[in-house]
């Protein structure tokens, strides 16, 4: 990358990755918290996500979401008080941990609601072109290549 030139924070492609991310978040939670489903948007997308992902154990997951471990504990439990989620005892790196998995009823939860937030996406993204947000995902995915790259190389 040659030098940077903006000379402001906000003025930056982070910045604005940043409030895309920020605004895409608030706005999918929003939505999905208006389902009311008996779960919140944010616990819709832990059990989402330990559905796509088999045999998720909690740290994995803490770090998928980019979510402090102890927020994500509490969402886990939430789910498995309500059966959407159960905890097995598994190993990981020889260590005792607990693995995450999504129970029928949550399945069910998930897929029966799927739809609803996929329409929801569909209708945020309206005036941005499949070529456009198939741009976007090669560029972030290149964005995110290149920081794991540089990450990787400083140690």
């Amino acid at each position: 990358m040659k030098e940077i030139k903006r000379n402001h924070y906000v003025d930056t492609v982070i910045y604005s990755v940043d409030m895309i991310i920020k605004n895409l978040k608030a706005e999918l939670k929003h939505r999905i918290d208006k389902l009311d489903l008996g779960i919140t948007g944010e616990q819709f997308v832990v059990l989402d996500t330990v559905s796509y992902y088999e045999n998720i154990y909690p740290q994995k997951l803490s770090d998928i979401l980019m979510k402090d471990k102890s927020n994500t504990t509490r969402m886990i439990q939430i789910l498995v008080d309500k059966g959407l989620l159960i905890k097995e005892a598994g190993k990981s790196n020889n260590r005792l941990v607990y693995i995450l998995k999504i129970t029928d009823k949550g399945k069910k939860l998930v897929n029966d609601n799927m739809p609803k937030i996929k329409k929801y996406i569909t209708e945020i993204f309206a005036n941005i072109s499949d070529e456009e947000i198939e741009l976007l995902h090669k560029m972030s995915t290149k964005f995110e290549t290149a920081l794991i790259d540089n990450i990787k190389n400083k140690t």
